[in-house]
């Protein structure tokens, strides 16, 4: 079976089970959360830095970075509803990254964009209960995500007719995950903050085989540094003893302003968005190498 569907399903699994430990303990799952996540986003620029290098080695899109820079203050600055940044975040992510090994080139764009229109469905139909989605209504759900379900599959089917050699479930694995996330939220309420822990569980997972691939030390080294970080940010979090937190304001404050940074990053460092919008928060120049972990 398909190492990437796996890891999804996976991530779907740790996520729950998390969810369920933390039931009762609805401020050590936000702290908690906000750990990951900043594990998340150091790992980021740890495993970004060659395709930092290349754009800093071009004025052009220096100044495109300083563009970026204020983007971000801007952002953080202004509250800037974080529910659908990290939205368009999560769904170019699912919808762009490389599908399958038997496949030479990144998957057709007509792919991609169908698969960005379901899993745009799913996000907003999946958060429905959130402040940020209160405007979605069954009446109009419903018959959208069949539109966007019925326009994936049939652009999957072309895609499989033109590569037999690319399995189903590698093709439309991040889709049977979101569609088994929206069938749990018909039964339970599923949160923001919960999409956002699986969002921070599979990246933890996703980059694993292409680091083992490296050889040597490099798998232990990003275990290692995952664990590093995940425990430093616990131990400045409202988890941590007195005598190392930095107080629940500050925290809280600097996850949301990592969060606008790494979503906004992602945006001009990471493969796994269009090809425009790379550009345009990139600016012209070559095309940047693939990053092993950026999004």
């Amino acid at each position: 079976m398909p190492t990437a569907f796996l890891l999804r399903c996976a991530s779907l699994a740790l996520t729950a089970a998390f969810c369920v430990a933390c039931r009762d303990l609805p401020t050590t799952f936000i702290w908690a959360t906000y750990s990951l996540g900043f594990a998340h986003y150091f790992l980021a620029l740890r495993y970004s830095t060659r395709q930092v290098g290349q754009v800093l080695a071009r004025t052009s899109q220096v100044l495109s970075l300083l563009g970026v820079a204020f983007l971000i203050f801007a952002l953080y600055y202004d509250d800037f509803p974080l529910v659908a940044y990290f939205g368009v975040h999560h769904v170019l992510n699912e919808a762009y990254l490389q599908r399958s090994p038997a496949m030479a080139a990144p998957a057709p764009r007509r792919l991609q964009a169908a698969s960005a229109a379901f899993h745009a469905a799913v996000y907003a139909t999946v958060l429905r209960a959130d402040p940020g989605f209160a405007w979605v209504e069954w009446a109009w759900a419903v018959p959208a995500l069949v539109a966007v379900t019925a326009l994936f599959v049939r652009e999957l089917t072309t895609v499989r007719a033109a590569a037999p050699g690319a399995r189903v479930l590698d093709l439309c694995g991040s889709e049977l995950a979101a569609a088994v996330l929206l069938a749990a939220s018909l039964f339970v309420r599923v949160t923001f903050l919960q999409t956002v822990l699986y969002h921070f569980v599979l990246w933890a997972l996703l980059p694993v085989d292409r680091i083992r691939a490296r050889g040597g030390f490099a798998l232990a080294e990003y275990a290692g540094l995952s664990v590093a970080l995940v425990a430093v940010a616990v131990l400045l979090s409202p988890l941590g003893p007195s005598t190392t937190q930095i107080g629940t304001v500050t925290f809280s404050r600097q996850f949301l302003f990592w969060s606008y940074a790494h979503i906004t990053l992602s945006f001009a460092l990471s493969d796994a968005h269009p090809v425009w919008v790379r550009r345009l928060f990139r600016g012209a120049g070559p095309a940047v190498a693939p990053a092993t972990r950026a999004a």
